[in-house]
């Protein structure tokens, strides 16, 4: 059975108005969650949080607080958990970002595992056509080491040649 004490506290907390019909919107909300909830303890609960949703976004009346607990029973939400895990997923999507564009929400990066490391790099090595591993990382090391000795020559060449590094040509000033 409803505890319409707590409720009425809750009630007064939230700062909704109170008059004549009151008493009789609390009875019609609350039968309408009860009829449609796992039992009277969540429907409590979940009068409890449209109560407390309503004053949140700054309502003054019954109407925000029966559209809140007729929007969770129209979801098919059934005890208070369902109801905060709802609440919780449609606040992320509803957050604006820059310019009221909605937040992107992307998955987390999943750090790659040593057995994924060494299968991506024996891939590698046979696409790029070494043996294995260890002659790919020996290829990769010579050509460092020859860029690295003959930065000079290819840094003092581009000038002369009119190329990019790319290999396109350099624009000219007129």
């Amino acid at each position: 059975m409803i505890n319409q004490k707590q409720i009425m506290v809750e009630w007064q907390k939230a700062g909704l108005k109170i008059n004549g019909f009151t008493n009789d919107d609390v009875n019609d909300i609350y039968d309408h969650l009860a009829h449609n909830s796992d039992s009277e303890v969540e429907a409590h609960k979940i009068f409890i949080l449209a109560i407390r949703k309503a004053a949140k976004d700054g309502a003054a009346t019954q109407w925000a607080v029966s559209n809140n607990a007729n929007s969770w029973v129209q979801a098919g939400l059934t005890n208070a958990q369902a109801v905060g895990d709802y609440e919780k997923q449609s606040q992320q999507i509803q957050q604006k970002g820059r310019f009221g564009q909605p937040i992107k929400q992307e998955s987390k990066v999943l750090a790659p595992t040593s057995d994924e490391i060494k299968q991506q790099n024996e891939h590698w090595a046979k696409e790029l056509g070494y043996e294995n591993v260890e002659a790919m990382a020996k290829g990769t090391h010579d050509i460092l080491i020859n860029l690295r000795k003959t930065r000079q020559e290819r840094l003092a060449s581009k000038p002369k040649t009119g190329l990019t590094a790319n290999g396109n040509q350099v624009l000219k000033r007129f």
